[in-house]
């Protein structure tokens, strides 16, 4: 594993920053939302210099994602895909229906080592 760049706390969320990767982790009974989107974005771009990356969720809490979000990402060129990483098998589920509005390449791991591997192949 390539050494952490950079960790971010917000209120609602945890950023960890790996060289092209930053891999969140979403607290507990959060309805993640656009405005969530936005601040993630917008640190992303401050980090990686407007460099490509990808988004790897942790999804070891329970929240709930709002699908809508997946629309904002249409115009975000650095963005090479996201990773849905859970253990549990509703988020999984859930994971499964929100692939279907992201509008770049999307796929779900149980185990973090095989998300990040993905990860680099878009790297």
């Amino acid at each position: 594993m390539t050494d952490r760049i950079k960790r971010i706390e917000l209120v609602d969320i945890i950023l960890n920053f790996y060289e092209g990767i930053v891999i969140s982790e979403v607290k507990d009974d959060v309805v993640f939302e656009i405005e969530h989107v936005e601040q993630i974005l917008k640190i992303c771009n401050e980090v990686y210099e407007g460099a490509d990356f990808v988004y790897v969720s942790d999804r070891k809490n329970n929240y709930n994602v709002n699908p809508t979000i997946y629309f904002e990402l249409k115009d975000v060129k650095n963005l090479l895909g996201i990773a849905i990483v859970s253990q549990r098998y509703e988020a999984l589920q859930v994971a499964n229906f929100e692939k279907q509005f992201s509008p770049v390449p999307f796929d779900i791991f149980s185990h973090m080592d095989e998300a990040r591997a993905w990860a680099k192949t878009l790297l």
